[in-house]
């Protein structure tokens, strides 16, 4: 396999959420809330999360070269189907939040974008969709290739 800036990218991201999801304190006490596990290393170009509620939609991320993240909204659509998408708005950049319930918009706070969880355009200032990522569900997890 020809080594890329892309596999290193994502082989990195894979390789050092791993190693955070083995970070963490001793045991929990039965009042304190179950922290979402961290997304586990597969195949390179391949994040994996636990499978979420139909219509929620939960971070992740994509580490860069360069310590640079790229942040991930994904969306369980229906009980078969989940979809990935960059966080960063088309306009100018900025970090979108996620959605507050199901069926809300991803929305950029810097100049009011707004878009569909598939990554679709609502309303401008941005014209272009944010970027989408192949994704599947798979058993119990979600699998995003990021090799695209």
């Amino acid at each position: 396999m020809k080594a890329t800036r892309r596999l290193f990218v994502v082989t990195t991201g894979a390789t050092v959420a791993g190693a955070l999801a083995g970070c963490g304190g001793g045991g929990s006490s039965p009042s304190s809330p179950t922290p979402t596990p961290a997304p586990t290393p597969t195949p390179a170009g391949e994040l994996r999360l636990p499978l979420m509620a139909v219509g929620e939609t939960v971070a992740a991320s994509v580490n860069l070269v360069g310590g640079l993240v790229t942040p991930l909204a994904v969306t369980r659509l229906s009980e078969t189907e989940a979809v990935t998408v960059s966080r960063i708005c088309t306009h100018q950049g900025c970090t979108v939040a996620l959605p507050g319930a199901p069926g809300a918009t991803l929305d950029c706070p810097c100049h009011g974008s707004r878009f569909k969880t598939n990554g679709q355009v609502v309303n401008g200032p941005a014209a272009r969709a944010l970027s989408a990522f192949p994704t599947r569900i798979v058993g119990t997890v979600v699998l995003v290739d990021t090799n695209v």
